[in-house]
């Protein structure tokens, strides 16, 4: 009935904790993807509140008043303006600590920072190698704009914490990709090789057993 004989049978069931790799691999692709993730939205917080806070607003000013502020070597503050024509701003330190050389100078980039629906520019950098108060006037020709203190933003570290926010997730959902396909087909190669083996075994102890 059957001149080549039997057809052959179903598959041999595979009990899926036989299978390497073991099923804890997508665990541990799922938790480096959550993990790059989780630190991508960190970095994108901090980096978002450093640079808002790096202005305070609070304590603005009007043309032609002061302001004081304490800072001293690796402790730079900046002055930033509240306007779109920032270049007519003049700041300059008019007292501070005896025998201190403080200096008022224009940041090498422009950095702007928006806060409570206003965009503040950061028009001036102080420095000093002497830790103190200072005491710090600014005005412009038309006496219209509005100052406010704050730190020197670091463009640098803001720059990186936006690599970190776009990188470290992008770079763990890639690994946590590439942990989860190679599994997947190495535990497909290895249900096959185990099918086979079952199958295999099973028709060659028939033939042995009707022999």
């Amino acid at each position: 009935m059957y001149p080549y004989g039997p057809p052959p049978g179903p598959p041999p069931r595979i009990d899926a904790r036989q299978l390497r790799p073991r099923r804890r691999w997508f665990v541990v692709a799922a938790v480096i993807a959550a993990l790059c993730v989780g630190i991508g939205i960190a970095s994108f917080v901090l980096t978002l509140t450093s640079t808002v806070d790096s202005v305070d607003d609070g304590e603005a000013f009007a043309s032609g008043q002061s302001v004081t502020l304490r800072f001293g070597p690796g402790d730079d503050a900046a002055i930033y303006v509240r306007s779109p024509f920032a270049a007519r701003a003049h700041c300059a330190i008019v007292s501070g600590p005896a025998g201190s050389e403080p200096r008022v100078t224009t940041p090498d980039s422009t950095f702007t920072v928006t806060k409570d629906g206003g965009e503040w520019e950061r028009v001036f950098v102080l420095k000093s190698k002497t830790a103190g108060d200072y005491r710090v006037r600014c005005d412009d020709p038309r006496g219209a704009l509005t100052f406010a203190p704050g730190d020197d933003a670091d463009l640098a570290s803001f720059v990186g914490g936006i690599v970190v926010t776009v990188v470290v997730p992008l770079l763990g959902l890639l690994a946590a990709s590439g942990i989860a396909i190679i599994v997947g087909v190495r535990r497909g190669r290895h249900r096959r090789w185990l099918e086979a083996q079952a199958y295999y075994g099973h028709r060659g102890t028939d033939r042995n057993g009707g022999g």
